[in-house]
């Protein structure tokens, strides 16, 4: 997990590294297609951050990311902060992976997501590393003041993995997701009801093929986009993944390679 601030752009998210404690460098020189670009914030009291999600809710635009001494710390925790007035809000602590009996695991990958009915949504696992984690659930109905109590999402259910999911014409919420517990599996996985009930299909790879998968959504029939082996070409490419007709076209993209991060 490098050492950064994470710097925002109104049409995507960046993060430049460096400690969170330095003074804030010059902004990007402008470039086509973004609006703007700035520090989230310049000094905080988590010295890494990690895994940065956007996302534009009720009120405006929110990003979360998560934060702690180091990645897999158990003090890592999600963390947000709002675009209000003009500026963003001081980062606040909104999800840790404090357990009943006092036990603390780490947290990792939020994914935020505005439906375009419901509360805004922010996905999240929690766990001592990705072969044992767990997907996490919370809601807020305030463009991310305040957010519930968070929820467990069923057993070998984890909701986007560390990318945004896609939202169907019928509100269903469509999300690439993968297991690493038994080598690199990728699935699809659904909910109607915002979180409350899931689908899974898969897994779609050979096991330790393909992680963390991207989805692209266009209208007509069920298609794939090429699997991204490119970004470790020597890597073995994952078999074409087959997911069964949902609606419309998903393109599906994945992280291929032996596994490489620690269990």
């Amino acid at each position: 997990m490098q050492r950064h601030a994470v710097l925002v752009a109104l049409s995507l998210a960046l993060s430049a590294g460096r400690p969170a404690a330095e003074p804030a460098r010059e902004a990007p020189e402008k470039q086509p297609g973004i609006i703007r670009a700035e520090f989230i914030y310049e000094k905080a009291s988590f010295p890494q951050c990690h895994a940065s999600t956007l996302a534009e809710g009720k009120g405006g635009l929110v990003a979360a990311w998560f934060g702690g001494t180091r990645e897999k710390n158990p003090d890592v925790g999600i963390w947000v902060s709002r675009h209000e007035d003009g500026k963003w809000t001081v980062p606040v602590e909104v999800a840790n992976g404090v357990q009943e009996g006092g036990k603390r695991f780490p947290c990792w990958n939020p994914v935020l997501f505005q439906p375009s009915k419901g509360p805004l949504l922010l996905f999240y696992k929690v766990g001592p590393s990705p072969s044992r984690w767990w997907g996490m659930l919370l809601t807020s109905d305030d463009g991310g003041k305040t957010w519930s109590k968070p929820s467990r999402l069923p057993d070998g259910v984890w909701g986007p993995i560390k990318n945004k999911p896609v939202e169907l014409s019928g509100g269903t919420i469509l999300c690439g997701t993968s297991d690493e517990a038994n080598g690199w599996q990728v699935y699809l996985q659904c909910t109607t009801d915002l979180g409350k009930s899931w689908k899974s299909v898969g897994p779609l790879t050979e096991a330790d093929r393909a992680a963390q998968p991207q989805l692209g959504h266009r209208r007509g029939d069920a298609h794939e986009r090429p699997p991204l082996a490119r970004l470790q070409p020597h890597a073995p490419r994952p078999q074409p993944a087959s997911p069964r007709r949902l609606e419309g076209r998903q393109g599906l993209a994945g992280r291929a390679g032996a596994r490489e991060r620690s269990r």
